[in-house]
């Protein structure tokens, strides 16, 4: 029993951290042009120091085209199933830039729902804690949500060495905090993906003692691999199928 209750919550860290964290630096700011509609999912385990790897269900992400208040943008949606505790989550930035303009989450019981101005988000986070409003100002060019990161990730330069430092916007309880990251382009290897070798860049996202890591496929530039270290092993994910 105490097995589960330590692997819940460190899967309810991993997943918190994953959805409600945003990067921001105008060095990151790239062609929006290049982004395209699709689906994305993804299998989700942890991998033990002995070996043994355990099913944390599958995550899907579906970029798609959509208008808010007449502006076209695009509509980044993730969601978790099979997992101890379901996540969604869903962003609508802006076709021109990419620039946030709403962000609604939820992981368990917990969720966040906020807008955004050139300068500012406010929003609103309910949890066990209670309900809370908030108003932060944050830096040009914002990223939200695990998915969207990723596909921001994909239309980076892939160049060995490749740096740029950025701000994570972390939502840990009802306050949000900003954290200083460094988001690195380390080298070009060999992943095993689902048992399959594939030739891919490595990208490492750090802020303090947290580290993710993404693998960009060579052949088609896009997430085939992510992990991120817990104590109880590794949470990984690997891209099952893209349509």
């Amino acid at each position: 029993m105490r097995q589960v209750e330590r692997l819940t919550g460190s899967t309810q860290r991993a997943l918190a951290l994953a959805l409600l964290i945003g990067a921001a630096n105008t060095s990151l700011a790239q062609d929006a042009s290049a982004i395209r509609a699709g689906t994305y999912t993804y299998q989700l385990s942890l991998a033990r120091p002995n070996g043994e790897a355990t099913s944390l269900g599958t995550r899907t992400v579906t970029v798609s085209e959509t208008a808010l208040g007449g502006i076209p943008g695009w509509l980044v949606a993730e969601s978790r199933t099979g997992t101890l505790v379901p996540t969604f989550d869903s962003v609508f930035v802006s076709r021109a830039d990419l620039s946030p303009a709403r962000w609604i989450a939820g992981i368990g019981t917990a969720q966040l729902a906020a807008s955004f101005t050139r300068d500012s988000v406010f929003g609103v986070v309910q949890n066990y804690q209670g309900r809370a409003n908030f108003v932060v100002g944050i830096p040009p060019n914002l990223l939200l949500s695990a998915g969207l990161t990723e596909r921001m990730i994909e239309l980076l330069p892939r160049k060995e060495g490749f740096h740029a430092s950025m701000t994570l916007l972390v939502v840990p309880g009802t306050v949000p905090t900003l954290v200083p990251a460094e988001l690195t382009v380390e080298r070009e290897e060999t992943v095993t993906v689902l048992d399959r070798a594939v030739r891919a860049w490595r990208v490492a996202l750090r802020a303090g003692a947290v580290e993710q890591r993404y693998w960009v496929s060579r052949d088609d530039g896009r997430v085939v691999r992510t992990e991120q270290a817990l104590p109880e092993g590794m949470l990984v994910a690997e891209l099952v199928q893209r349509n």
